[in-house]
């Protein structure tokens, strides 16, 4: 497995598939959700709604498990599929168990639909306040014990943030991690490289 550090918008992170880090309802409304779901149209948000609406059709349920995965169309966007991973329960907490189960079933999910290469969000560090380091530890120890046969990338939305996940991947994963970034961010502003072999 190869894993890089991608600084910018998820959806223009450069992989077969992109994860959202979502709720029980996939509704999409905010963080990585709203983002996808605003570049690649309502047919993905549609096709949430089809998921979420045979889940209720069982007696008892109320949302999708916590850290579970669900693949659905990527819309207009360039990607093959979008990975709708559950970061968080009905009161949008969540914890390290649901980020290590998000990304084993995202990965689970799209070795299943042939993808070599998914960009997946720092699970559980917006509204769901997981604190980022622990998050990232937790993605990393995650990838460490998968035998995803592609390329993973890991998604944050500044600089700053960037250096520290290549940091905490790293050190990880015992592996140099390299930091690619969104045409939009500022050249200068991601200092060296470090590649991945």
């Amino acid at each position: 497995m190869k894993v890089s550090v991608f600084a910018g918008d998820l959806a223009d992170a450069e992989a077969d598939a992109l994860c959202t880090s979502t709720n029980p309802r996939l509704t999409l409304v905010m963080g990585t959700g709203a983002a996808v779901r605003a570049r690649g149209g309502f047919a993905i948000l549609r096709a949430c709604e089809a998921i979420v609406a045979r889940e209720l059709e069982h007696p008892g349920r109320h949302g999708l498990p916590g850290g579970s995965a669900h693949v659905t169309t990527a819309g207009e966007l360039p990607h093959r599929r979008i990975i709708h991973c559950v970061a968080s329960d009905a009161a949008h907490r969540s914890s390290p168990e649901l980020v290590a189960a998000c990304v084993r079933n995202a990965l689970a999910a799209g070795e299943a639909e042939g993808c070599r290469s998914i960009a997946m969000p720092v699970f559980g560090t917006g509204h769901a306040r997981v604190r980022f380091d622990v998050a990232v530890r937790t993605i990393a120890e995650a990838l460490r014990a998968s035998s995803f046969p592609g390329r993973v990338v890991v998604v944050t939305n500044d600089d700053e943030r960037a250096g520290e996940a290549r940091a905490i991947l790293e050190n990880a994963l015992g592996t140099s991690v390299q930091i690619t970034r969104s045409a939009a961010m500022e050249p200068e502003s991601l200092g060296g490289w470090a590649t991945f072999g």
